[in-house]
């Protein structure tokens, strides 16, 4: 199975030869959002092995708990009873220098009815461990969705439960929501369930049922960075981490917002003053274009970029350094401030 050069797929690609039955003998699953990992771990089963039955063709491993050399032995012959068999080992990032030759010379002449699928929940995979791996998988990107791809997600999601969303509808939930897959179900499902009469779903339903959550208060952070009240800054950060908020999913917002008023700077700044024309290539729903324009005013180009080049390396720091996260996130805080 091993490849001159790896293909790196995204979830819409490899979804779409699952669905064919298209199945690789060996799956490498990483990036940090977790939903589309299962959806895709469930599609796969669902193509592979048919009906699941545990410990007979659907086996889940982790590696916290169990040694790579376990998984070995498990893919040695087929299921109990079944002629095919899904391995997830998942956690794969958890594991210390492992050994993984024999694997490798496993998946060199992978048993066709089988299927193993490695999951990690990192973006960064330069580490030996799974540079030495991909060659011998396909290696699959869950990065979260984007604009387009969240407002398409929750228009299909809304269709399960027989209702339309417009794309205003869409753009107000994810504003009001965040970005976070699991958030918009669980909201999705109550907005559902209120408004079990209606087949339209409006901007103005969503306002009255969304939930209050953290976006909210990023969006207060990201405001009174704009406008480097360092003191209040602090005070909305440290609200967040005490709440329980990941200080990743604070850095994601953050970004998300930050990348949104460099791109509305950069029209302005290319000459296009048409307001409707700019929400409209960015997919913003007009009312929420207007607050993220009433920041805009407070940082140049280069403040942007310099921005968004801070968040990115405190989303690594916080990801791989020692230090502790309060640490990172302050330092981020007077970085911001200082631009």
């Amino acid at each position: 199975m091993s490849q001159t050069k790896e293909q790196i797929y995204y979830f819409r690609g490899i979804i779409q030869q699952v669905e064919k039955g298209q199945i690789s003998p060996a799956y490498f699953l990483y990036g940090e959002e977790v939903y589309l990992m299962d959806e895709l771990v469930a599609r796969i089963a669902e193509k592979f092995i048919g009906k699941i039955e545990k410990e007979i063709n659907y086996f889940v491993r982790y590696a916290t708990d169990v040694p790579l050399e376990n998984i070995l032995a498990l893919s040695a012959g087929g299921g109990l009873f079944s002629e095919k068999k899904l391995i997830i080992y998942r956690d794969y990032h958890q594991l210390k220098n492992p050994d993984i030759a024999r694997l490798i010379k496993y998946l060199e002449n992978p048993n066709p009815e089988i299927c193993l699928v490695i999951t990690a929940r990192i973006s960064n995979i330069r580490q030996k461990k799974y540079q030495q791996l991909l060659p011998y998988v396909t290696p699959v990107f869950l990065n979260p969705l984007r604009d387009k791809e969240l407002y398409q997600f929750v228009q299909g999601e809304f269709k399960k439960y027989g209702k339309n969303i417009s794309l205003e509808g869409a753009q107000t939930l994810v504003y009001l929501v965040g970005e976070q897959i699991h958030d918009l179900k669980t909201e999705i499902v109550q907005i559902a369930n209120f408004y079990m009469d209606e087949k339209e779903i409006t901007p103005a339903h969503v306002e009255e049922i969304a939930g209050v959550y953290a976006v909210h208060d990023v969006f207060e952070l990201a405001r009174t960075l704009a406008r480097r009240d360092r003191e209040r800054a602090f005070y909305i950060l440290h609200q967040l981490l005490e709440r329980g908020e990941s200080p990743l999913g604070i850095l994601a917002m953050l970004l998300r917002h930050i990348l949104i008023l460099w791109k509305i700077r950069g029209y302005i700044n290319s000459g296009e003053k048409n307001p409707r024309r700019i929400q409209s290539e960015l997919n913003l729903y007009s009312k929420h274009y207007e607050e993220y324009r009433k920041d805009v005013p407070y940082w140049s180009m280069e403040q942007l970029q310099s921005a968004i080049a801070v968040l990115k390396e405190t989303d690594a720091l916080v990801k791989s350094s020692q230090m502790s996260d309060v640490v990172l996130m302050d330092r981020l805080i007077l970085k911001l401030t200082s631009l």
